[in-house]
């Protein structure tokens, strides 16, 4: 076995970008709740789904980690709402496919406005290139922790 050098919880990846995460979302979650009665759930099934469309309950549960469960019981406050409607899908009929409806499209833009606007702020610090391979490299991050629980080759 491997010895592997012990990490310090504040140097951890994963404690960091949950840290950042949760201090934007508990920023601009109360504004979503209250502008537009949005659940933290709600919102990342809402995003899937705006930038998916037309896509399945499956597919946004994968996209957002999260259980089933969960998935459909946002996907139910926003058909409710008016901001998502549920169709079948054409290419198999036992699907649903799940768009934004025009209503669910204009609160989407605005939400998406108010997280570019703060990601525009904590990204200010940084050049040009910093920026470009902190971005870089997240995406390499999040490649390879979907790829965790794939079978190794």
């Amino acid at each position: 076995m491997t010895q592997t050098t012990r990490v310090l919880l504040e140097e951890r990846v994963t404690y960091r970008c949950l840290l950042i995460a949760t201090c934007v979302t508990r920023h601009l979650a109360p504004k979503w709740s209250a502008d537009f009665g949005l659940s933290v759930t709600n919102w990342r099934v809402m995003a899937v789904i705006g930038r998916f469309e037309p896509v399945s309950a499956k597919e946004v549960a994968a996209r957002t980690s999260t259980d089933a469960f969960f998935v459909t019981r946002a996907i139910d406050n926003l058909v409710e709402q008016g901001y998502v409607d549920r169709g079948i899908d054409s290419e198999d009929r036992r699907r649903l496919s799940l768009t934004l409806t025009r209503k669910g499209k204009t609160v989407h833009c605005r939400v998406e406005d108010m997280i570019n606007e703060v990601e525009t702020r904590l990204l200010a610090g940084l050049s040009t290139a910093e920026k470009q391979v902190f971005l870089h490299g997240l995406f390499t991050l999040a490649t390879r922790a979907m790829q965790l629980d794939q079978p190794k080759k």
